[in-house]
């Protein structure tokens, strides 16, 4: 349990590393995913399971990778317009996406509990950002719209690494790290066809992309990785729920996010709705 604690706090932090790394979504993306697949890599090596590393691997790899760096890509445009807190939140909302898809592609059946998760996590949402949808900027819309398009995505990643995790039966780490790495590259050609600059200059960039990928990416996945097989499920999903609120934390404190009571109310419903939403994905 404390490991998966640390791990949890570990990734809470990737959208402040984010914020103060200062660069472009593609790059902080390539930087933190083709950096956190290496360290990754390290571990699996510290191990001894490279040999879990197989073309089979690779392979289905690159569907999880497509997936994952649209979720990156997406999510690093919503922080760049709405905060890390917020971004991060609506990142989250998975649920309801995935319990689409999981409905219309693998004839899963919508139960009274599902349907209860994704009223609670609309009406979040509702008072979270629609309340006061008038009176935002153009750029906090697109930042809002960014951050549930990342939630598409995610849900969209889950689903195809649960799927190539059957297909290979190879352990979990091994193939985030190949999903990890191929995400990364894949960024990294985006930056490239937008003319993005790699160059990372000042302490405190570089460090924050440091941090980004070797503490919040590897670290952070490597111990949630190990420490889930150890935790009962619907305490793995309640201690995972800690992520998207610590991100909101940091973004007060760090950022001087203003908060208002609506919104927090709105923050608490759908943080319900996701852990609800969750349970049946443990189950």
């Amino acid at each position: 349990m404390t490991g998966l604690l640390i791990g949890v706090v570990a990734i809470s932090l990737s959208s402040v590393m984010v914020v103060l790394s200062g660069a472009a979504p593609e790059v902080a993306g390539f930087y933190r995913l083709f950096g956190g697949g290496l360290g990754l890599l390290f571990i699996l090596a510290r191990q001894g399971k490279m040999q879990q590393l197989t073309p089979h691997v690779w392979k289905w790899g690159v569907l999880a990778a497509i997936f994952f760096a649209g979720d990156i890509v997406f999510w690093h445009r919503s922080i760049a317009y709405v905060g890390p807190g917020l971004s991060t939140m609506l990142a989250n909302f998975q649920v309801i996406p995935l319990a689409i898809v999981s409905a219309l592609f693998f004839k899963e059946r919508m139960t009274v509990r599902m349907g209860l998760a994704i009223v609670l996590v609309l009406v979040g949402l509702y008072l979270m950002v629609g309340v006061g949808w008038d009176a935002f900027t153009a750029d906090y819309r697109l930042g809002v719209a960014y951050g549930l398009l990342t939630a598409c995505f995610y849900a969209l990643y889950l689903l195809s690494l649960k799927y190539s995790l059957a297909k290979t039966g190879a352990d979990p780490l091994a193939m985030a790290a190949v999903a990890a790495l191929l995400s990364g590259v894949l960024l990294g050609g985006m930056g490239v066809a937008g003319d993005e600059s790699f160059v990372v200059t000042g302490v405190q960039p570089i460090m924050a992309l440091i941090t980004l990928a070797l503490l919040c990416h590897a670290t952070g996945w490597y111990l949630i990785t190990r420490s889930i097989q150890a935790v009962k499920g619907a305490l793995v999903g309640l201690l995972l729920l800690l992520q998207p609120p610590l991100s909101f934390l940091w973004d007060i404190l760090l950022f001087d996010k203003p908060i208002n009571v609506i919104e927090l109310a709105g923050v608490g419903l759908a943080l319900v709705g996701i852990y609800i939403g969750s349970l049946k994905a443990e189950k």
